[in-house]
């Protein structure tokens, strides 16, 4: 028998989030708005990942795999959520890495920069995938959500994150960085457009912004505890 995990475990879980883009996500200036929104996911109901799609674009362009198996490989991924979202996704980004002429590099496969935020809280930066633009090894993130859910301070937390994490690095000394968004479109259950966001051309946050953020996410996990402590018990469970 599966033993539930208490509030606490629960949001400790939250020190060692997923994805750089779902933690940025939980981010707003007020802390009370941060705890709020880290409560809300760490009650919600398990969400699907799209990691897998992620993989299979990542093969595409790295390994030049056909469109064909990318989309055979989207086929048998178990989860009918999971898969019908990566048929949308990779509907709409195989066409436009196709026209771009992007293709990834293997040696950066599976790249990976844990970015330490301070109180035990770490953040992984890990881009889909490595390409050559110009001569400059440029890191692609894709965020396949259905909206671009993310507000103006949000991009920026993020932008700010992958150049410090990644662009200051010797090999990417002078890279830019590419986030590809692929929202459905207004008015669609499944088309989508692909967005494109630079991180040269997002203005970034300073570093007392930064570190206050940082400041301001630490604080609202131990808030949010307590948040999450009276849901659990108004729901009557065991916390």
């Amino acid at each position: 028998m599966k033993i539930p995990k208490t509030a606490e475990q629960r949001v400790d879980e939250m020190r060692r989030p997923p994805s750089l883009a779902n933690w940025v996500r939980l981010n707003d200036r007020r802390r009370d708005e941060t705890a709020l929104r880290i409560s809300k996911f760490v009650l919600a109901k398990p969400r699907h990942a799209l990691a897998q799609v992620y993989r299979l674009l990542a093969d595409y362009v790295t390994l030049g795999v056909s469109a064909a198996t990318t989309r055979s490989g989207i086929d048998l991924i178990l989860n009918p959520l999971v898969r019908k979202l990566g048929h949308e996704i990779a509907t709409a980004l195989i066409p436009w890495l196709d026209k771009n002429e992007i293709k990834g590099l293997r040696a950066f496969d599976g790249m990976i920069e844990r970015y330490p935020i301070g109180r035990n809280i770490m953040i992984p930066v890990r881009p889909t995938f490595v390409y050559n633009r110009g001569g400059k090894l440029t890191p692609v993130f894709i965020i396949g959500w259905s909206a671009n859910a993310l507000n103006g301070f949000q991009k920026r937390l993020l932008a700010t994150m992958i150049q410090q994490a990644i662009l200051t690095q010797e090999d990417f000394e002078g890279s830019d960085a590419l986030v590809l968004f692929t929202p459905r479109l207004s008015f669609s259950k499944s088309a989508r457009e692909v967005r494109e966001m630079w991180v040269s051309k997002t203005w970034p946050l300073s570093d007392d912004e930064l570190r206050t953020q940082f400041n301001c996410y630490g604080n609202a996990l131990d808030d949010a505890v307590m948040i999450i402590l009276k849901e659990l018990a108004a729901r009557g469970d065991t916390p």
